[in-house]
């Protein structure tokens, strides 16, 4: 693996390294998948952008096209523009390069906070055991994670809780980062979870397409969130998948929605 660091947890996989103004270079541990995890893409993209930022803003939202899949054996480029600053928002594009090209696009939004209504109109799922109850799901990745319920009939859907391995600090830039990094772990499956040949994963190519995030309220991703995901079906090979985001005092902190790319293999 090409890295500018060792990168053995989220906060080292988040911290990039600036090579001239507005652009910066990341790293990430080599999982043996050849291609790159799409959600340290997202992470790092937005790592990037925050960067840039000053003043009270924090992450509103981001939008993300997965333009290529990435190679987990090479560092990233993430080149920023400073696309508007105002008294309220602040709004930044990047572009992820390797060397075969640009492999994410993604524009962030920054909201300074203010105060008013405050509203929650969903609430958490009821019943949800507590994430210490459940056994233990071993990943490579950077977080943990454990299952709560998964069905596809009659809807594709998901709950489970997860968070980011180890402490993270106080820097709500680095937890909305974080976050983003957790955010592409299940909307894949949810999303395709109604194809008939997705349990088979070997007869069918899957990719994510885009991913979009909302902030809405401050909360540290280091702690567990509740993830609650929905699959609307399949059409044109693409899948929806969508998610609300709770953290255990049943507060609505986050919302994601990803669409995915499955398409049945033929034989050679």
């Amino acid at each position: 693996m090409v890295s500018i660091h060792p990168v053995t947890d989220l906060a080292s996989l988040l911290a990039l390294e600036k090579v001239k103004p507005d652009a910066f270079l990341g790293g990430g541990p080599a999982l043996g998948w050849g291609r790159l995890y799409g959600g340290q893409v997202v992470a790092q993209a937005l790592r990037a952008a925050c960067l840039t930022v000053e003043g009270p803003h924090r992450p509103q939202s981001l939008h993300a096209y997965f333009v290529r899949a990435g190679d987990e054996y090479q560092p990233v480029l993430y080149e920023v523009e400073r696309v508007r600053d105002s008294r309220s928002f602040a709004t930044r594009q990047v572009v992820a390069y390797q060397a075969g090209g640009a492999i994410l696009n993604l524009i962030a939004s920054f909201h300074a906070p203010e105060g008013g209504t405050e509203i929650d109109a969903v609430t958490a799922p009821n019943g949800a055991p507590a994430p210490e109850t459940l056994p233990e799901e071993p990943t490579p990745l950077l977080f943990d994670r454990h299952s709560v319920a998964r069905r596809v009939d009659p809807e594709p859907y998901e709950l489970a809780w997860m968070r980011a391995r180890g402490d993270l600090g106080d820097d709500p830039f680095l937890h909305a980062c974080a976050f983003a990094y957790l955010s592409d772990e299940f909307p894949l499956g949810t999303a395709l979870g109604a194809h008939p040949q997705v349990p088979v994963w070997e007869h069918v190519f899957t990719a994510s397409l885009d991913h979009a995030i909302w902030f809405h309220r401050d909360f540290r991703a280091d702690e567990w969130l509740l993830f609650e995901l929905r699959g609307g079906g399949v059409a044109d090979a693409r899948g929806l998948g969508t998610a609300r985001i709770f953290d255990r005092a049943g507060r609505h902190v986050a919302s994601i929605a990803q669409e995915a790319l499955a398409r049945e293999r033929r034989p050679d």
